[in-house]
């Protein structure tokens, strides 16, 4: 959220791109949830409503959002697709992967700055066969993103003779008893190389039971989705060393950390979101504070914030700007859209690429016009080129990572 709202500033003081016109922003919390993601999504492409000072919600009307950034997930990026079909919205997601996403006649206004797991499942079975190894468990996490995946690695393994010796999906909400079948799973078969398809958090009730059973000789193979986790190094390290896996192309994104670290008390008490992790991090309340989610049973007995906390006093893993790889993908998404109504805004009466040579308007942007401009546009951020195929999604790159001991990851491009 903050690498968006930093990109857009940046380009704001550009003068060779959009100089005549400031890009402004609404944001609204997915919560990852296919309703809320809907109902959210609806709000801003009609104009979010927004109650005034003893006004009622008429009475103030946000400008309606010509463009999407998101969502994360390809199943919510899904279901807010096709809600906003009729509007013809341009979604840009920076995390969705799902090879589904890419049919232009299901989803014809979805475009991406994360690479299809088509090009990423290819590579993971060239990896698999690289070390000769043909008989493997095959899991992954209920949900559209895994259940493509999982289609695409099946067929494409049939190429290189590679066998599954299970192909097994698991709840998103894990409880115990779906956690211990799945152990048992992979207790019982004769396969030690895994590939899994899910989030961080799925696999970390997966990896306590694998240590609770002691199950350590598992040798796991990373989708993108896991494939950088911090956390799961963190916690689990004994059992994930020598991991292999695909991960998100990472950069350098010049003067983001001293943005990300500059924000205040006065700047956390404007914002539910920043109220929410300031707290967290400081272990203090904020007067006034808009924070509604609490997660610590003791937060109650926080101490008053004093003003005097500073993000360059702690760790966290906000400000660490040394593995920046979703964020990248936001930043190239908001530059995108930068580009194509940049590309609109120098477009010459008369040579235009609507009926009669019209070009599309700035002063009122229509959605349709402005996504044809944005599957047009290429251009070069960071000083690395960004195009789109066909389908929206942009040319495939990762790092292939290897995780081990001497550093959370040894990452080879």
């Amino acid at each position: 959220m903050q690498t968006m709202i930093f990109a857009m500033k940046e380009i704001n003081q550009r003068q060779d791109l959009l100089p005549n016109l400031s890009l402004g922003y609404h944001i609204r919390d997915s919560g990852d949830d296919i309703p809320v993601s809907v109902k959210r999504s609806l709000l801003l492409v009609n104009g979010q409503p927004e109650k005034g000072n003893g006004q009622s919600c008429e009475d103030i009307q946000k400008q309606p959002s010509p463009v999407i950034v998101g969502d994360a997930a390809s199943g919510v990026s899904m279901a807010v697709l096709r809600t906003l079909g009729s509007f013809k919205i341009p979604l840009v997601s920076y995390f969705a992967s799902c090879s589904c996403l890419s049919n232009k006649r299901e989803f014809p206004a979805f475009m991406r700055t994360m690479p299809s797991d088509l090009f990423q499942i290819k590579a993971l079975v060239k990896l698999v066969h690289y070390f000769q190894w043909t008989w493997v468990g095959v899991i992954g996490v209920e949900s559209d993103y895994a259940r493509f995946a999982i289609q695409l690695f099946l067929k494409e393994s049939e190429r290189f003779n590679i066998c599954p010796a299970y192909v097994h999906f698991y709840p998103v909400v894990l409880m115990q008893d779906a956690v211990e079948e799945l152990v048992n799973i992979l207790k019982a078969s004769s396969a030690t190389v895994i590939v899994n398809f899910s989030g961080e958090s799925e696999l970390h009730s997966i990896l306590k039971e694998c240590r609770r059973q002691n199950v350590t000789h598992l040798q796991w193979i990373a989708s993108e989705a896991w494939a950088t986790s911090k956390a799961l190094w963190d916690d689990f390290g004994d059992l994930l060393k020598g991991t292999l896996g695909f991960a998100i192309r990472r950069a350098e994104i010049p003067h983001l950390g001293n943005y990300l670290r500059r924000i205040s008390v006065s700047a956390a008490q404007t914002s539910h979101f920043l109220s929410e992790f300031w707290e967290e991090t400081f272990h203090c309340r904020l007067n006034g504070s808009l924070n509604t989610h609490v997660h610590e049973e003791d937060a109650q007995n926080w101490p008053p914030c004093n003003g005097s906390e500073s993000l360059d006093d702690v760790y966290t893993p906000y400000s660490d700007v040394s593995q920046l790889r979703v964020s990248y993908n936001v930043y190239k998404a908001v530059y995108l859209i930068a580009h194509a109504l940049h590309d609109m805004g120098t477009c010459e009466p008369g040579k235009g690429p609507f009926q009669n040579g019209t070009c599309g308007s700035l002063s009122q942007i229509l959605p349709w016009q402005l996504l044809y401009y944005m599957k047009q546009t290429h251009f070069t951020t960071l000083g690395k080129e960004v195009r789109f195929d066909d389908n929206g999604d942009p040319i495939a790159s990762y790092d292939l990572m290897n995780w081990q001991k001497e550093g959370m990851m040894a990452p080879f491009s």
